[in-house]
């Protein structure tokens, strides 16, 4: 089996039960809520921008790896959602407009709240700020990341495994099933990829009561373990037996650092409590405001000079 180098993304069950979140507060169900209900926004909201499975892929494992490193009451799911499926299009060559993107959470959101569907205007104040926070957390999960976002996905695995096997068609449909299904938990952080579609396939086969060779067992030929495949097993039971995910709000006011705070200060001459009572559309608006300015002070210093020359 050929490992990549750069794929070294895995954590410890001690690592995961550590997690930034659980040390801001928060208990292990509401995480894992969190956790299937962002990539569920993932999963939805690539297939309203027509995007392949592979970008929703690597969303979702984006996503599971920034929580692993940031908490769910720093960072927004919705915010850090949006930021990975517009990131994951970029890297699977499928890239998506950030206002296409927008659009989508905004109406997705409006569903699922309840709320009335606006139009969502693209000058509005709202929209800029939206736009702004995508970007600014697309900047947070590739820096958390080292800038690098290399992935693999069990399907990759899955369809050479299923073809030496030789397995039946509807075996085959339930493993791909289940392979899309675990991405919605931490199997990606735990596991390889190659593991976890040794468990999807064994979890499919027990479903189906398809006969797989076990002497020797199968597993050994793809490098899995047992004991792997049988915690792949029970985890994905476990996500099937939870009730339909629901928005959970433990996301903190989200501020600008201190670090933003004094850059914009120093370029604008600004303290901290006067920058914080701008947003940064208004922000906008004056640089704007003072460029119109400047090029009307400049056409009419320029027609009273030519005023000037005709005079003469």
């Amino acid at each position: 089996m050929i490992y990549t180098a750069i794929d070294t993304f895995y954590l410890t069950d001690e690592q995961l039960a550590n997690s930034p979140s659980r040390k801001d507060g928060i208990d292990e169900a509401t995480e894992t809520t969190l956790r299937i209900y962002g990539c569920d926004l993932i999963q939805e909201s690539g297939i309203l921008l027509r995007l392949p499975q592979a970008v929703m892929a690597t969303g979702q494992i984006l996503f599971h790896r920034f929580y692993c490193k940031k908490s769910f009451a720093q960072f927004d799911v919705k915010k850090v959602a949006a930021s990975c499926i517009w990131l994951a299009s970029k890297l699977e060559e499928n890239p998506r407009k950030a206002r296409q993107v927008i659009i989508v959470f905004h109406r997705m959101e409006c569903r699922k709240e309840n709320f009335p569907m606006k139009h969502l205007d693209l000058y509005s104040k709202k929209y800029l700020d939206l736009k702004m926070e995508l970007s600014r957390t697309e900047i947070n999960i590739l820096k958390e990341m080292g800038f690098i976002c290399h992935v693999e996905h069990p399907h990759k695995y899955l369809s050479t495994y299923l073809a030496t096997l030789e397995t039946p068609p509807k075996l085959r449909q339930e493993a791909w099933k289940l392979a899309n299904d675990s991405l919605r938990t931490t199997l990606c952080v735990r596991f390889k990829s190659e593991v976890v579609a040794c468990g999807v396939v064994y979890a499919a086969a027990r479903r189906f009561q398809v006969p797989l060779p076990e002497n020797p067992p199968w597993w050994k030929a793809f490098d899995g373990e047992k004991s792997e495949i049988d915690e792949i097993c029970r985890v994905l039971a476990h996500l099937y037996s939870l009730p339909k995910t629901q928005y959970i709000a433990v996301c903190k006011d989200s501020k600008m650092s201190d670090y933003e705070l004094k850059d914009m200060a120093n370029k604008y001459g600004e303290t901290k409590e006067e920058h914080v009572l701008k947003s940064k559309s208004d922000r906008s608006s004056e640089v704007i405001g003072e460029t119109c300015k400047d090029r009307d002070r400049k056409r009419k210093r320029d027609r009273d000079t030519n005023m000037s020359f005709i005079c003469i």
